[in-house]
């Protein structure tokens, strides 16, 4: 099925999309006091709050050089990237959807430096964005509303646009997921199965496991966690060298693989766990020692992940990278939100993460 976008929803969409502002230098954080180590260049993705509101997703050069991609008018808070297999293009989810239709997803052409805003599909709740092989935009939806269930006396179905789609016995509460791509400007179907009623659904879709990139993938540059036990020689000697975490989170001390010795920091408990501060790695000296530099707030998140020789400490508004071989600080940036490595062409994201969490 082709819909196209009718006249009012093409005059919204324009406004959604600002062009970005020039490009221009990040000013590396003052606040750690820290020599920084020198290290090959690399590249980030971050996310900027603009004024007086959206946001401002742009490519951040480890000289601090920083070129401005494009500024929605959607809070950075919960945006999702995804991006083509030749680097060439992503796309920019916002999955708060807006009171303007359906949610919306921007499609940003990285060599032109040019963006346009596009309508999710208006069948179910769109679980999930990405590209396939060829490049082309998908989108993953979840249909639980206005659905004739039958039954034949062998087995319930789905009676969809004159098709029977047969219902999985094991699943209870049964819904449709759909998966869509965009063709000239316009979302075509080209799979719908029967699953769960949940935004997870969107993973019983053949489609899903085709992509190249989706926002419900996880980040190829992530570390390995591991849960350490409470009564582990690990966690008391954390516990010996952290008698105060300056929160009261419940959880536990995660052990973070890296290479070399490993990174610890507390995991938060729950069916869906992260990482937060305080953060800790063995020094030269032999002793546990927070990053030099790293400086987050208590309570603040921390994402973890390292490409080569360098590892990438991410906190809410906070970008620290390390050289892995010294364990010195290497860059550090303040103010830019969702900082990971800029994706290799070519690289392939393994699909790791649930629809609900949305982490690249």
């Amino acid at each position: 099925m082709v819909r196209t976008s009718c006249l009012v929803s093409a005059v919204l969409l324009a406004s959604a999309c600002q062009k970005p502002p020039e490009a221009s230098p990040a000013a590396p954080s003052a606040a750690p006091a820290v020599a920084l180590v020198k290290v090959a260049p690399f590249s980030l993705s971050v996310l900027q709050d603009a004024a007086p509101s959206g946001c401002t997703w742009s490519r951040l050069e480890s000289d601090g050089r920083r070129r401005a991609l494009v500024m929605v008018d959607a809070p950075c808070d919960g945006l999702q990237l995804a991006w083509s297999a030749d680097g060439l293009h992503a796309a920019v989810r916002d999955p708060g959807g807006s009171a303007r239709g359906p949610g919306r997803v921007w499609m940003v052409d990285l060599t032109a430096g040019q963006a346009s805003a596009q309508l999710l599909p208006e069948e179910g709740l769109t679980g999930a964005v990405g590209f396939d092989s060829a490049g082309r935009l998908v989108a993953l939806t979840a249909h639980t509303g206005e659905l004739v269930r039958r039954d034949d006396g062998a087995k319930d179905y789905f009676l969809f646009e004159g098709r029977r789609i047969p219902i999985p016995e094991t699943e209870e509460g049964a819904g449709l997921a759909h998966a869509y791509r965009l063709e000239s400007g316009a979302w075509k179907r080209i799979e719908t199965v029967a699953t769960r009623g949940d935004a997870d659904a969107v993973f019983a879709l053949t489609t899903t496991g085709m992509l190249v990139s989706s926002t419900v993938a996880g980040d190829p540059d992530a570390l390995s966690v591991q849960a350490l036990d409470e009564g582990s020689q690990e966690a008391a000697r954390l516990d010996a060298v952290v008698p105060h975490r300056g929160h009261d989170v419940f959880g536990g001390w995660a052990r973070v693989e890296s290479r070399g010795e490993p990174i610890y920091a507390w995991q938060t408990a729950g069916e869906q766990t992260s990482l937060m501060m305080p953060v800790r790695w063995e020094v030269e000296d032999g002793h546990l020692a927070e990053p030099e530099g790293l400086a987050l707030p208590a309570r603040s998140p921390v994402s973890v992940t390292a490409r080569g020789d360098l590892l990438l400490l991410a906190g809410t508004t906070q970008a620290r990278v390390y050289d892995l071989g010294s364990r010195h600080l290497a860059a550090s940036f303040d103010g830019f939100r969702d900082a990971r490595f800029w994706p290799q062409p070519g690289s392939r994201v393994p699909r790791s993460a649930t629809a609900t969490s949305g982490q690249p």
